[in-house]
């Protein structure tokens, strides 16, 4: 099974493809928790491997901060992980061992003094003279007759169980993530952006530059700049058909770049344009180049689709 940090990394590549990124992004809050998480997940994993090569404190104040801390440290990521969930809106039930261990760092350092409403059902007492790096006896007592409760806490093994159920529940959320971007691949994977563009667009710019210089008739500028325009607007409508145009700004910035010299080149073909015939000439050539730019990006986006997302070790 992979690490918690390869995990982390691997959900970080899947959340950060152009088209996931854009649909995640439309939900401000639940982008922000959800690298918020990531993040968190990481520190957390840091904290607790730095805890595990440490070497045993010197004094037993340190042991009370280097035990506070790592307990917390397994909290944070345990909340990490289903927070991280929600934002992806996968749905995660925490092992029962999970539970254990927060209710093992409720008892001991997070509210040892008080569990529960009221007066408490129980309190909890660290054992100073057992407190080492590895772990300590806990006492818990309750305001009833019940006889006290004695523990041995084993922070090592605390660790152990909780990586090991943290590194299924991440290995899962990248399952799910593969396997959404896997079907939307195969859905659109016969159906190659590159089409749109045909073999006759060199032909369209022949008509219009002839027609810019009346070697062909006007009517044949007009008519070929408005297939020029078709084919534009069939590229953008595959692409919101995937939801993904927004999803590539370079994509975006050339076709707004097409756009404007394509509306004048229309409107010089009928006579309503302030253009001039080498000004036209420019607009056709500009066009021409951008279309060949999206031409490329189309036959990137095809080979990605035609691929399989990331394989998991």
């Amino acid at each position: 099974m992979q690490s918690i940090d390869e995990l982390e990394q691997h959900i970080r590549d899947f959340i950060n493809n152009p088209r996931k990124r854009h649909a995640l992004l439309q939900d401000t809050a639940a982008w922000n928790m959800l690298c918020s998480c990531l993040d968190t997940v990481g520190d957390t994993e840091l904290a607790i491997s730095t805890y595990e090569q440490s070497s045993n404190p010197p004094t037993v104040g340190d042991s009370y901060l280097l035990v506070y801390g790592v307990l917390q440290a397994l909290f944070i990521q345990q909340d990490a992980v289903e927070n991280l969930c929600q934002a992806l809106v996968i749905n995660y039930v925490p092992d029962k061992l999970l539970k254990e261990i927060r209710d093992i760092r409720n008892d001991s350092t997070g509210h040892p003094t008080k569990r529960g409403g009221g007066k408490g059902l129980a309190y909890n007492f660290i054992g100073r003279a057992s407190l080492t790096k590895e772990g300590f006896d806990l006492m818990t007592t309750y305001p009833d007759d019940r006889r006290p409760l004695f523990r041995h806490v084993s922070t090592k093994s605390l660790i152990k169980d909780q990586r090991d159920l943290v590194q299924k529940a991440l290995t899962e959320v990248l399952r799910k993530l593969k396997e959404e971007e896997s079907n939307h691949r195969a859905k659109y994977r016969d159906q190659r952006l590159i089409e749109v563009f045909p073999s006759t667009l060199g032909y369209y710019f022949q008509k219009i530059g002839g027609a810019i210089d009346r070697s062909e008739p006007g009517d044949f500028g007009t008519m070929h700049i408005r297939l020029v325009a078709e084919v534009i607007e069939a590229f953008k409508e595959r692409l919101k058909e995937r939801g993904a145009l927004q999803a590539y700004d370079s994509v975006v910035d050339l076709i707004e770049l097409i756009e404007y010299p394509v509306q004048e080149l229309t409107k010089y073909f009928a006579g309503r344009s302030t253009l001039n015939a080498k000004d036209a000439h420019i607009f056709s050539f500009f066009v021409y180049k951008h279309i060949e730019e999206l031409k490329s990006i189309a036959k990137e986006i095809d080979e990605d689709y035609n691929s399989e997302p990331c394989k998991m070790s």
